[in-house]
């Protein structure tokens, strides 16, 4: 075992990673012997001296200057096993699931094709929100490297010590892209990658990298929002953290909105002090999007009948936009079973019922439309839903039963539901169903008159 753990370690080496924060070495020196290097150290000594308190070389210990055609730029790297847990779930998780899902909710066939070791979660540090001088001051990536039986996930952190650093930091980037090509962000598609994209093209790079915005790519913000948003609203990264992922952020954490100021704090200082948190804000946000892309997973694929109610609705209804009918029904069965708002309940009742109508089982949906109706609370909400049951009660019973006067009793039940709303569409509503009741009532006149 001993002999793995050593080739493991070697292996890393060779790809400039080095195990653990207090075993990491500052290897600045190795490139001393490069003029433009030691003059960009030189220009924040005039600040802060590398041997002083407040140097990044002193507070990153682990951190090493990486040189390649275009110039240098810092980075760290951190190793955690796979049996590593962050927040209530196991890292290594990740690697037995699949992509399958993602695929359809995406709409991108790559997908399916794909294993979770062909991609790299990324998310940036900026000076902004997509202003015109707005870059990326670090770019945090986690990717999977196997040896033998055993694996770990990295955590790359790229940083500029000044904006000059850029064209060498998207280049380092460029070759790990080449190396894998699927992509996992929260929110990358709206903002890392158009940022990005933006700069290699001002830096003349975008022929380094392609098209970086059309790789395959699984944003989680989009299906974190379909399950999660119903019941605990915002779906940022840290609320997700606190209330899906079960996490809670120590105290050396930043809140994002401080990070452009503590760059620009110590590019006018050289102090890096301030820093040291907004590494470790970055670093945690690739460890949750490893979690979170698993619970992701875990929620769609193996849904248990104990999950929270709402979140079982929200997935049903996502299960039925995609054309998954029988899963959805199971789902929705599951929802239905514990205690929810009066105002979900309808919905869930109002989502099996379309669900029923589309399968041809009338009967069956006519029943959660008259749950609906039946248990329905004036000034409630969700009084929309209540509307449509009875308007498709009101259909099913003049169609399907060929029951006339059952279907004009439910359209002048929804008449008055409506006539309390007290609004201009109201108006409109109110009008296409006297319309209905109208035509209801004449062909009941012509029913009695045959009789």
């Amino acid at each position: 075992m001993r002999a793995m753990e050593d080739d493991l370690e070697r292996k890393l080496r060779r790809l400039g990673v080095v195990k653990g924060t207090e075993n990491l070495r500052h290897e600045a020196e190795k490139l001393s012997g490069s003029s433009r290097i030691r003059d960009r150290v030189a220009y924040h000594d005039t600040r802060s001296s590398e041997g002083e308190a407040g140097h990044i070389s002193v507070l990153l210990p682990g951190a090493y200057l990486a040189e390649n055609e275009l110039g240098a730029c810092l980075v760290l790297d951190h190793v955690f096993p796979s049996d590593y847990q962050h927040g209530q779930l196991i890292l290594g998780e990740l690697l037995d699931l699949s992509t399958n899902f993602q695929a359809a909710f995406f709409g991108d066939r790559r997908l399916a094709k794909m294993s979770f070791d062909e991609f790299i979660f990324l998310d940036t540090e900026t000076t902004g929100l997509m202003g015109a001088g707005t870059f990326a001051f670090m770019v945090g990536v986690a990717f999977i490297e196997h040896d033998g039986d055993q694996s770990v996930f990295i955590v790359r952190q790229y940083f500029l010590r000044d904006q000059a650093d850029e064209p060498a930091m998207l280049l380092f980037l460029a070759d790990l892209l080449s190396e894998r090509p699927g992509l996992i962000t929260f929110n990358g598609r709206s903002f890392d990658l158009p940022l990005l994209d933006k700069r290699y093209v001002i830096q003349r790079l975008d022929n380094r990298i392609g098209d970086l915005v059309d790789r395959p790519h699984i944003d989680l913000l989009h299906p974190a929002r379909r399950l999660w948003r119903r019941r605990i609203g915002s779906c940022s990264l840290s609320s997700l953290e606190q209330k899906i992922l079960k996490l809670k952020r120590s105290q050396e954490d930043v809140p994002g909105w401080m990070i452009p100021g503590l760059y620009m704090d110590y590019l006018r200082s050289g102090d890096a002090t301030e820093l040291l948190r907004v590494f470790y804000h970055n670093r945690l946000d690739m460890l949750s999007m490893v979690v979170l892309t698993a619970q992701i997973i875990y929620q769609f694929e193996q849904p248990q009948k104990i999950d929270d109610p709402i979140d079982l609705l929200s997935l049903a209804r996502w299960q039925n936009a995609l054309g998954m009918t029988g899963e959805a029904e199971s789902t929705l069965l599951h929802a239905a079973t514990q205690e929810m708002p009066l105002e979900h309940f309808h919905l869930a009742l109002h989502e099996m019922g379309m669900l029923l109508k589309r399968s041809g089982r009338r009967q069956e949906a006519a029943l959660q439309w008259q749950q609906i109706a039946v248990t329905h609370v004036e000034g409630m909400t969700q009084s929309q839903l209540a509307l449509e049951a009875h308007v498709e009660l009101a259909k099913y019973f003049e169609w399907h039963q060929r029951d006339l006067k059952e279907a004009h009793r439910w359209t002048q039940l929804a008449i008055l539901l409506v006539t309390g709303w007290g609004s201009r569409r109201s108006s409109l509503v109110i009008a296409e169903l006297r319309h209905r009741l109208a035509r209801l009532e004449r062909k009941l006149i012509r029913s009695d008159l045959s009789n």
